[in-house]
């Protein structure tokens, strides 16, 4: 695998991205149109972007398009000027470009635009650059990559050492001809879906994420945010006949052939609680195995201990790892202890490797199938609370209840091994899902992101553990987004929907449909008859206490 090198230079779209130019490009074709049509021209497909529209026009009217296309240019740039005096730099850009330069990180911007509206809104706001290359600079724009070449000759650099940065899927087009790195800046009218299959290595929402990918901004605890480690898995993990699930996303364990035999395998660590670290080690790993239609067989771990630990608390780990493990008839086969001084907290990771239960067959999912839960959200999140947070909630619930709650790991409890077992062994899931870190907010949209599906939820059929919501109410934090091991999200064809239901009624499994797959891509909940999208959270709301 090729080494990166340092990033020197970024170069960025203009309109959209660093500044919010609004231009009405439908009113412009639309102007272009009518006079096209009073000159009786051959008109090309209205689809076209309105730079390729008016040369289409040119090429298919000989010398009257000619004329013409001066006409149409001036029509579009009389329509720039207008935008341009209601432009603002979008938010967060200012800081960004500022912070470039005094890294010497060079700026590169490229536009579709003309240069005397770029220049006026450059100089009104005096936006940081090292060259600006307009329509009127280059003789094929963007997504023409030769846009790019000329910004790259301009800037003294390679193309591996500069990133893109655009709010267009235009943009990462131009960018991957050259296969630079292409990062889209998401917006309401073009969705992170849009920008993937054009190939983008990042999708972002917020256009500072970009400091990240540019070693200017380091990360805060919790999980690396998905995008960032889903280009790291698409880059770097292996991609094989014999590997039947790739890593990514919403995939909560690894299945691989070996020896013609299905083998699934999992690692996970505990960080956000020390006390019942074993436990919880053996059973979140149990779980992600479970859940992807596995049966758990062996276990490994490390250990890693603070300094100055007694011999009894390591012990008590030990215990609480073989007493689980004996739970679920999984061999304890090894793994590493160390004390370090670097740690205020134990630290565990589980490695664990099973086999299929059954043959199973993820099938596609399609429009129209049911999105199901099964226990109750919030179940971790609301004991790691109840454990952490004990004096203050002691102000507002009796010390019997935080105590019931702490325990809730073991009842309702965390373990959905013997939930997702029945339901592989009877039913054709299409697929299920662990909600840990990121709560059901996350799981939803790993699994839309996952499938490449829309999902719709109905929010009033969300089933949380009553402490949980209590809880969050009291602490200021939003029980969509807290850590919720013990319940599962999964995807079924909405004909075994009314089977599903018995089934689990007979077999006292807390069970519900909660919503259904969509055409559009992402995560939506519906309320009093309007559709919203649905809350995202850039990390677990249990964060927030620590």
């Amino acid at each position: 695998m090729e080494k990166r090198v340092a990033i020197k230079g970024v170069i960025f779209d203009f309109d959209g991205t660093i500044v919010n130019l609004s231009i009405d490009f439908k009113k412009i074709k639309e102007r272009i149109l009518k006079e096209a049509k009073n000159f009786n021209f051959k008109i090309p497909s209205k689809s076209l972007p309105v730079l390729e529209f008016l040369e289409k026009i040119r090429k298919l009217n000989g010398k009257n398009g000619e004329d013409f296309f001066v006409i149409g240019h001036k029509i579009l740039k009389e329509e720039e000027i207008k935008a341009s005096k209601k432009t603002y730099p979008k938010k967060g850009v200012l800081e960004l470009l500022k912070n470039l330069k005094e890294q010497d990180i060079k700026i590169g911007i490229i536009t579709r635009n003309c240069r005397e509206v770029v220049e006026k809104v450059i100089n009104r706001f005096n936006i940081p650059y090292d060259i600006i290359l307009t329509r009127d600079d280059i003789e094929r724009v963007k997504p023409d990559p030769l846009h790019i070449k000329e910004c790259l000759r301009k800037l003294g650099l390679k193309k591996n050492e500069v990133i893109l940065v655009g709010d267009h899927f235009l943009d990462i087009r131009c960018g991957k001809k050259l296969n630079i790195l292409s990062i889209g800046i998401s917006n309401k009218n073009i969705k992170e879906y849009d920008f993937f299959k054009e190939g983008a290595d990042f999708v972002f929402d917020d256009i500072k994420e970009v400091e990240y990918i540019l070693n200017l901004k380091g990360f805060p605890t919790g999980k690396l945010p998905n995008k960032f480690l889903k280009y790291l898995l698409t880059k770097y993990t292996t991609k094989d006949k014999d590997v039947i699930v790739l890593p990514g996303i919403g995939v909560d364990c690894s299945i691989f052939k070996f020896n013609e035999r299905y083998i699934f395998s999992k690692t996970d660590p505990i960080t956000l609680t020390s006390k019942d670290i074993g436990f919880y080690l053996v059973n979140i790993n149990v779980n992600d195995i479970s859940v992807m239609g596995g049966i758990p067989l062996y276990f490994l771990c490390v250990l890693l201990f603070p300094k100055n630990i007694t011999f009894s608390e390591i012990e008590s780990v030990f215990s609480q790892i073989s007493k689980e493990c004996k739970k679920f008839k999984i061999k304890w086969v090894g793994g590493h202890t160390e004390i370090i001084s670097d740690i205020k907290n134990p630290i565990g990771v589980g490695f664990l490797i099973g086999r299929r239960i059954k043959k199973i067959y993820f099938s596609n999912v399609k429009v129209g199938d049911k999105v199901f839960l099964i226990k109750e959200i919030g179940i971790e999140g609301a004991s790691i609370l109840a454990r952490e947070k004990f004096k203050d909630l002691k102000k507002y619930f009796s010390e019997d209840y935080i105590l019931k709650v702490q325990n809730s790991i073991l009842k309702p409890g965390i373990s959905i091994f013997k939930e997702a077992k029945l339901l592989w062994q009877n039913f054709k899931i299409k697929w299920m899902h662990d909600p840990t870190e990121g709560g059901i907010s996350t799981a939803l949209y790993e699994v839309s992101e996952s499938k490449k599906i829309g999902i719709l939820i109905d929010l009033k059929k969300l089933n949380f553990y009553p402490a949980t919501c209590k809880f969050c109410k009291v602490l200021g934090l939003n029980p969509l987004g807290i850590i919720s091991s013990g319940c599962i999200i999964g995807i079924i064809d909405k004909r075994d929907e009314k089977e599903i239901i018995e089934f689990c009624k007979k077999n006292k499994i807390k069970f519900k449909i909660i919503g259904e797959v969509i055409k559009e891509k992402g995560v939506y909940y519906f309320e009093n008859g309007e559709i919203f999208e649905f809350p995202r959270f850039k990390r677990d709301e249990i964060n927030k206490i620590f």
